[in-house]
């Protein structure tokens, strides 16, 4: 379906601004889970409380994983550190004591957004073929560590053959539907909507917390 331009561009505006907050692979399964909180709006009523969603993808044929600290909190970033699985860029993301949105509206098949990765990145797990589509993701984001408050950006390249959207309960959202939601949201920001402006922002009570 993502072969549909409208909905590759509708899927890639509900994924501007969310947050990324777990990687969860099965390699052999040649399948990876990726936590994300989302802005979402549905047709009618309120945005929705619970912005948990995970990208599901399955016929992965390559993911790879780079994670460097940012010496200057503006992009002058360090050498690959090294992640020995997918499991220990699962737990970096969930040590993080805060983290920025993601941005730039593009995120699905666009080769352009790791173009400038260095030769080596934290961690690369490839299968034979090539894949129909690709998802760049990433996280500006810091902890406190031993020596002071550090910061990182993690950034995460796969290469699939399926998309699919669930929920933290694991329902399954249809991806016309999730890229309505997310689509809608953001027209009804640019037009002032009560629903989703700043001071209703303010009063919506914090998402549950992924497990």
């Amino acid at each position: 379906m993502l072969h549909d331009r409208s909905l590759l561009a509708g899927c890639n505006t509900a994924l501007n601004e969310s947050d990324v907050v777990g990687l969860r692979v099965n390699w052999p399964g040649r399948t990876a889970r990726l936590l994300l909180h989302v802005l979402a709006l549905p047709e009618h009523g309120p945005a929705d409380p619970d912005t948990r969603r995970a990208l599901v993808f399955t016929g992965v044929r390559l993911m790879r994983v780079l994670l460097r600290a940012d010496r200057s909190h503006s992009r002058d970033y360090g050498h690959a550190i090294e992640l020995p699985d997918p499991a220990a860029a699962d737990a970096f993301l969930a040590s993080a004591g805060w983290s920025n949105p993601m941005y730039g509206w593009s995120f699905l098949d666009d080769p352009e957004l790791t173009r400038s990765w260095p030769a080596t990145v934290s961690l690369v797990l490839a299968a034979t073929g090539r894949a129909a589509h690709s998802m760049y993701w990433f996280s500006e984001c810091g902890r406190e560590e031993p020596g002071g408050d550090m910061a990182y950006c993690i950034e995460g390249d796969i290469h699939f053959e399926r998309l699919a959207v669930e929920r933290a309960d694991g329902s399954t959202v249809p991806l016309t539907s999730f890229a309505a939601d997310g689509s809608r949201w953001w027209h009804a920001f640019r037009a002032g909507d009560p629903r989703v402006s700043p001071a209703a922002q303010r009063l919506q009570p914090p998402s549950p917390a992924w497990p």
